[in-house]
């Protein structure tokens, strides 16, 4: 499968599942819903230091990770091409630096989005 299929897969199966409670939880879980999407239909294997170059598509990082001028509440882990934005009440958006348009959004377990 290709990286927009794996992606679209991806972001399925994120909307599909409960709201998180809390942004380590929806951490964690894209994390892992991602891994496993990968693991499933890369065919390549996990192996991060070679994310340049391998094809894989690799969860945001620890090292990669930012406050939000203005909204205490939000963390924006920088990645290659796009921004994810993961809020304390588990809401999630992923955003493309290029253009800054919404990828995918999905609100916390109390409702509201990332900047609600």
């Amino acid at each position: 499968m290709d990286k927009p299929g794996r992606l679209e897969l991806l972001y399925e199966r994120l909307q599909a599942a409960p709201a998180a409670q809390t942004g380590k939880e929806a951490y964690e879980f894209l994390c892992a819903t991602l891994n496993a999407v990968e693991d499933e239909h890369s065919g390549v294997p996990y192996n991060p230091p070679s994310w340049r170059t391998d094809g894989r598509l690799y969860p945001p990082q620890q090292d990669r990770v930012y406050a939000v001028p203005g909204f205490p509440e939000v963390l924006r882990y920088n990645s290659f091409k796009h921004d994810t934005f993961i809020a304390s009440n588990g809401a999630i958006e992923v955003r493309i630096i290029a253009t800054g348009a919404v990828d995918f959004a999905k609100a916390g377990a109390n409702g509201n989005g990332v900047w609600e």
